[in-house]
């Protein structure tokens, strides 16, 4: 950002949203969630708790939005708007929830119920194929346990936390860009992980391909694709990328016998997903697809419904960070003067 746009930023803040909500504020937004817990469940993370929201918290933030007059709809009202160009008179919200966490419905359910609010669960496939690997989970135990950490003949002390969160950050990067044949390699040989044992940690926290066929038609879930493995996919070859988009949404249409319309990107940033991506999520004719990107939706959007703007919503998006995505800000300081991403 170039001092110009640095000082437009500053009266922006300084006006506390007044100017930049006309002008950066969009017509709605979507919010990205992954787990839904207890306070005390969520506090045995540590690296990753902002993975997981408070029901709590949750319910708070719904009633705070609900008052500010936004509205909840779901994917596929929102793209009708989106198609349709249509003018609304109340702002929108779309509640997302990443990967397939049994605890989606454990704790979220009850809330979006009383709420009345729609939501989507975009499901990873090897989460109710029992095959998925927790990997960012087994980093953070093997960090937190050890006293230091071998990775590639390389001897990583552990003795405070910042070396922690170190290490942890450095090999985060290295695992999520693999491709699912390594991946699997370090699952096995550095996380000393079975197929069994991985067989029954899914079994433990991931919905059953079961419990989303109860759950297929109901009315405010929408069941949305998240690839077969979630890899990052601008770091596999086209063929793999395909695949494992492709492959997923075609056997969760099998399994599940209803359409996938939906997808959300692994990871999500654009180093995880591209034009190249875009493209064939479009050839596959989902109607629209989201990425892990601050900004906000506008009217005349219809042509970037492929890699449409999400918030990251987790306890630590207090009100003001909040205010701050609905009031234009926040997409300002990270895309500026662009408005479809």
């Amino acid at each position: 950002m170039n001092w110009v746009n640095q000082k437009i930023l500053g009266l922006f803040v300084k006006t506390n949203g007044i100017i930049s909500k006309p002008l950066f504020g969009g017509i709605g937004h979507l919010f990205m969630l992954h787990r839904i817990l207890p306070e005390e469940l969520r506090n045995e993370y540590t690296i990753n708790r902002e993975l997981a929201v408070t029901p709590a918290f949750l319910e708070q933030t719904i009633i705070d939005l609900k008052k500010k007059n936004y509205r909840f709809i779901s994917l596929d009202e929102l793209h009708l708007v989106l198609e349709e160009n249509r003018k609304i008179d109340q702002k929108f919200i779309c509640l997302t929830l990443d990967d397939g966490y049994r605890d989606n419905i454990t704790y979220g359910l009850p809330i979006f119920e009383k709420h009345d609010i729609p939501f989507t669960i975009y499901v990873t496939n090897s989460f109710p194929n029992g095959t998925a690997h927790f990997w960012w989970y087994w980093l953070e135990e093997k960090v937190n346990r050890d006293n230091e950490l071998i990775w590639k003949n390389k001897v990583h002390p552990l003795e405070s936390e910042e070396q922690k969160i170190d290490v942890y950050n450095l090999l985060r990067s290295e695992i999520k860009n693999s491709n699912l044949l390594n991946r699997t390699k370090i699952c096995s040989e550095f996380f000393e992980k079975t197929p069994e044992q991985i067989q029954q940690e899914c079994a433990e926290i991931a919905l059953s391909w079961d419990e989303l066929r109860n759950y297929k038609s109901y009315d405010l879930m929408t069941i949305g694709a998240h690839t077969m493995n979630h890899l990052s996919l601008a770091n596999l070859t086209a063929e793999e990328m395909m695949s494992e988009i492709e492959s997923g949404k075609l056997e969760m249409e099998e399994k599940l016998e209803i359409k996938i319309d939906h997808f959300a990107y692994p990871y999500g940033s654009y180093d995880d997903a591209g034009k190249r991506e875009f493209d064939f999520v479009r050839h596959l004719n989902f109607k629209t697809a989201t990425m892990n990107h601050s900004g906000n939706v506008f009217s005349g959007s219809y042509n970037s419904r492929t890699y449409l703007p999400r918030y990251p919503l987790g306890n630590n998006a207090n009100k003001e960070k909040l205010s701050n995505y609905l009031n234009g800000i926040q997409h300002f300081s990270t895309n500026c003067w662009k408005r479809a991403l």
